[in-house]
């Protein structure tokens, strides 16, 4: 039996979408919606985005109706039967005016905008929404959104997902895939000034696929999209991880002088790993936005030295340096409460430390913080999905037999909490040397040291 009026069918597409971009480069969009009623009647777009939406329009009988904006909103009554919808968005004009990576930014001739940036949407309703792009020869789209399992070329996801919807890309951009057991991630690479092959691309996020699945024991997200493009002068490598609809990240390359050098800094690259790090871990609220990015700042150069893409004494020494700007300040609150930038990243990482160390000294060495986060990574999730904090913790606690999590959680989440380093590094055996660290294998945790950057038994 169909679902009734009164109990929406979660699964059925609500807003229905097909898009044309118009030119080659893209300059602008132009979209016809299909609204289902049920959504409310004001349409909107990322607020940043609104001065790029043009001559919107609303089907009425056989003809079409302008609307005029109302602030940021287009007001149009969707009836039983529903709405029809169109209008244009300066594509290009927004792309080059926001330079934004999560609203709209350009490389060339390549734009890369989220759906949430150039699709018009009622407020969210119970169901999905579609969109399908066509465009002219040589211009090419792809989407982190997931493919829609009833039409093809076309992308669905829940209506929740579009307000902060996943990267999308737009232009003549070049592509590669890298394959690993089940998981693909798909490559878009800009070709504007790049300094880096397309088989140099595709390597450097192969070593960041690697890497993880050397750490967790596979990559276990099923479709990825990376989408690569050239830095800023003299600025490093940097990059974004959204998940709604789909995992995405955008990269950009570092500013170095040389593309020799831009190759040796990828080499030695962190970003690429930390951000497809996200992609495998749920999203959480922002009050925990430390452990988000706490987790994969400390997994990071673990997993890169057991996959021998950097060397054991490198990773204890960018420790020894930064887990110092994680410690509270006069007036700190835990890590829920306190978000500056140090707490947030280094915090984080200095949560996950003590996390580790303390499992693997309550277990014998039995267990480790990497079994908290296999199990995490095991019931299927990614970043896509929202967890609350406490599942977090349940999940990493059972997988180690501990209450290790909801312990330190209390500690220094709840609390300011505080570590002392130079006792941690003197039990570890740890100590800078020059520019360099010093072992000192006598001490009493030095077996866990190195056991943490193991590439046996996965860091046991």
């Amino acid at each position: 039996m169909p679902p009734s009026r009164s109990t929406p069918d979660p699964a059925r597409v609500v807003w229905d979408y097909h898009v044309r971009a118009v030119g080659r480069p893209v300059e602008l969009l132009e979209v016809e919606a299909r609204l289902e009623a049920g959504g409310g009647d004001d349409l909107s777009v990322d607020d940043d985005a609104v001065p790029f939406v043009r001559d919107v329009q609303a089907a009425s009988g056989s003809s079409w109706v302008a609307v005029v904006a109302n602030g940021s909103t287009w007001t149009v009554p969707c009836h039983a039967a529903g709405c029809r919808v169109r209008y244009r968005f300066a594509l290009r004009e927004a792309a080059t005016k926001l330079d934004d990576v999560e609203t709209a930014v350009a490389s060339g001739d390549v734009v890369a905008a989220p759906p949430s940036t150039w699709l018009l949407h009622p407020p969210v309703q119970p169901g999905r929404f579609r969109f399908q792009v066509d465009a002219a020869p040589g211009v090419h789209f792809v989407a982190a959104t997931r493919p829609s399992p009833a039409v093809p070329a076309a992308f669905e996801a829940e209506t929740s997902a579009l307000p902060s919807s996943s990267f999308a890309v737009f232009g003549d951009f070049h592509s590669a895939v890298v394959s690993r057991g089940g998981a693909r991630i798909e490559i878009a690479i800009a070709p504007h000034e790049m300094p880096l092959s397309d088989a140099e691309i595709t390597t450097w996020v192969e070593r960041a696929v690697d890497a993880i699945a050397g750490y967790y024991g596979r990559f276990a997200v099923d479709r990825t999209l990376v989408v690569v493009q050239v830095g800023k002068a003299g600025s490093p490598s940097r990059g974004v991880t959204l998940g709604d609809g789909g995992p995405g990240v955008l990269v950009r390359t570092p500013g170095a002088p040389t593309p020799e050098a831009v190759r040796a800094a990828v080499r030695d690259d962190w970003v690429m790993t930390h951000e497809l790090l996200h992609v495998t871990l749920p999203t959480l609220a922002r009050d925990q936005v430390w452990l988000s990015e706490g987790i994969p700042s400390y997994v990071e150069p673990f997993a890169r030295a057991r996959a021998g893409q950097v060397s054991v004494e490198k990773v204890w020494r960018d420790l020894l340096d930064g887990l110092p700007q994680g410690l509270p300040e006069a007036g700190d609150e835990g890590l829920d409460r306190t978000h500056t930038w140090g707490r947030t990243y280094w915090g984080g990482a200095l949560f996950c430390l003590m996390a580790d160390v303390t499992i693997r000294e309550k277990t014998g060495g039995a267990r480790s913080l990497d079994d908290a986060l296999r199990a995490i990574v095991a019931t299927g999730v990614d970043v896509e999905t929202r967890w609350d904090v406490d599942r977090v913790l349940d999940v990493g606690d059972r997988a180690t037999g501990t209450t290790v999590l909801h312990d330190a959680y209390r500690n220094f989440a709840l609390a300011p909490g505080t570590v002392d380093l130079p006792a941690l590094w003197a039990r570890l055996g740890v100590r800078a040397d020059g520019a360099g660290v010093a072992f000192d294998e006598g001490a009493p945790l030095a077996s866990i040291r190195r056991a943490m950057t193991s590439v046996q038994a996965g860091g046991r």
